[in-house]
């Protein structure tokens, strides 16, 4: 509803109106609109900014540990950190020959996992507006491959500001989609499959659609984690399941909240959901 200024307010009620001629003939202002977000209480919403664009060709991958930390002892020869690096490299040779730009939040073995801790890798994958973001482990329980998404509880759209520990929220439908594409094709390579959902760092912190990929070996010798043709086949089937997803990423809407709500939401987190 439109309102007078308090100024006008206050010569309307004394009757002061300027005189035909006068110089100091008053300019009424302009009406004030005032609006708010029907959820919350406060300044009228800001405008929402304009929707970042996916790079549709763009995957993130986060090979797990590295350097000093090793992750899981898969056997008395395998460390979770050198099965998680390899992968990564297969994983990216095969994309990158599907055309797609590969964002790897490592690609060595240097000490600390290359330096970055899970907040550093989920700032990485972030900036990135990749159309999906792959954290990759390994384990030596089961066999084939294991898909979890974020059991976060699913929110409808995403704050202008989303809370860092809980960014991926809104993502949740997308990443149950993508995890659905993915499953589809390993179960049409005929490799095992474990499908279920966890909440771990940095996959909530994330603003992407986001899986965890934890290899398991392929048979009963936990070595057989290694073997060239099995992370090849893990690899092809991921590859072609991004191929398809492609085409079919949305980001999510985004919700408008008023000022001093995004000033609180960013005091709370004490982090963006883009810049750690």
């Amino acid at each position: 509803m439109a309102t007078l200024s308090g100024h006008a307010q206050h010569r309307q009620a004394s009757g002061g109106s300027a005189t035909p001629g006068s110089s100091a003939q008053a300019v009424p202002k302009p009406p004030v609109l005032t609006t708010q977000h029907p959820l919350v209480a406060g300044p009228a919403p800001l405008p929402l900014p304009a929707p970042i664009a996916i790079q549709r060709r763009v995957i993130v991958l986060d090979p797990a540990h590295g350097g000093s930390d090793a992750g899981a002892q898969i056997s008395d020869t395998t460390a979770e950190k050198d099965v998680t690096l390899a992968l990564a490299f297969r994983l990216r040779a095969m994309l990158a020959a599907r055309g797609f730009t590969v964002v790897m939040t490592r690609d060595s073995d240097a000490p600390g996992g290359g330096g970055l801790t899970l907040d550093d890798r989920a700032g990485v994958a972030n900036h990135a507006h990749a159309a999906a973001c792959l954290v990759l482990h390994a384990g030596s329980s089961g066999d084939g491959v294991h898909l979890y998404r974020s059991d976060l509880d699913a929110v409808s759209a995403e704050p202008t500001v989303p809370p860092w520990l809980t960014a991926q929220a809104a993502w949740i439908p997308q990443s149950r989609l993508l995890q659905r594409e993915i499953a589809s094709a390993l179960a049409r390579s005929g490799i095992p499959l474990v499908i279920g959902a966890v909440s771990v760092r940095p996959m909530d912190s994330l603003t992407c659609p986001a899986l965890i990929v934890e290899l398991a070996p392929a048979d009963e010798d936990a070595d057989s984690i290694n073997q060239t043709g099995y992370q090849q086949r893990v690899a092809r089937a991921i590859a072609g399941a991004l191929l398809v997803w492609e085409s079919r990423v949305q980001a999510p809407p985004q919700l408008s909240v008023a000022a001093s709500t995004i000033t609180t939401l960013a005091t709370q987190s004490g982090r963006t959901a883009l810049h750690p």
